[in-house]
């Protein structure tokens, strides 16, 4: 499995709002009702990682969850961008998600978030 890091891939919302049918105010709605894992920096405003984004008005589901579990949306990509140990194997937690096995990356993501806090 490749590794990836967790600052590859972050956009701003204007360049969110560049891909097919997303739009500056839909990025900054998905990132208001956290749907989106967003964040802000004080040089380069909202940071938004693309590999949350489906496609048109789709995320990956479960995100808010994951945000919530963890404490911190930056902390929670990390999570999300790291291999981690799971059941049955090892893995990314947003390809799980990207699977539909929410219950598993939910039930991991608190231990992420307690060994950083």
């Amino acid at each position: 499995m490749v590794r990836r890091s967790a600052d590859e891939g972050i956009l701003g919302v204007t360049e969110v709002a560049a891909r097919p049918k997303v739009s500056r105010t839909t990025a900054h709605e998905w990132a208001r009702t956290a749907g989106l894992i967003a964040w802000k920096t004080t040089k380069r405003g909202l940071r938004i990682p693309a590999g949350q984004i489906l496609g048109a008005g789709r995320v990956v589901p479960g995100l808010k969850d994951v945000v919530d579990a963890v404490g911190d949306p930056e902390l929670a990509w990390t999570f999300l961008t790291q291999e981690w140990a799971f059941e049955e194997t090892v893995a990314l937690p947003l390809d799980l998600l990207k699977d539909g096995r929410i219950d598993e990356v939910l039930d991991a993501a608190p231990g992420f978030g307690a060994t950083f806090t």
